[in-house]
């Protein structure tokens, strides 16, 4: 064989090589992939109760409100990590592992009647509309909107 087709059979196994090695690593990260979204499936897909019961609820989230937002209809604030305050009228239910809240937004009508306007509030859009839940970890605090 001559030198360019000794030079042409090896930059054809040294392409093939890198093929072959490219196809490996390819097939490495595929498998990896697949087994990362098999986990995140079966994170989402595990079930979670909404305790709607104040007894249950305050065992898995002990906090003073909890009881309080839970049987009165009243204007509070959930006041967020970012400084925006969620002005909710009750907790509907706590999830059994404390991570979310289900909760009723105040409306704008509802809002009308506060005693301060230097807050960043979010509301509900409309009065059908006033179902929401939230992540208890984004909560800083909680505070009333109104007095009575």
């Amino acid at each position: 064989m001559s030198d360019p087709a000794i030079a042409a059979a090896h930059a054809a196994n040294t392409i093939a090589f890198w093929s072959v090695a490219a196809a490996w690593v390819s097939a490495l990260i595929s498998a990896g992939a697949a087994i990362f979204a098999w986990y995140q499936w079966r994170k989402i897909n595990r079930k979670m109760a909404m305790l709607t019961d104040v007894s249950k609820a305050i065992e898995v989230l002990p906090a003073w409100y909890t009881e309080r937002m839970m049987m009165d209809h009243w204007l509070f604030g959930l006041v967020t990590v970012d400084g925006r305050t969620i002005a909710i009228t009750s907790i509907k239910a706590v999830s059994d592992n404390g991570a979310w809240m289900d909760v009723e937004l105040a409306d704008k009508d509802e809002m009308a009647m506060r005693d301060d306007d230097h807050l960043d509030i979010i509301t509900a859009v409309a009065a059908d509309r006033k179902r929401a839940s939230v992540k208890i970890a984004n909560i800083v605090a909680a505070i009333e909107l109104r007095t009575s």
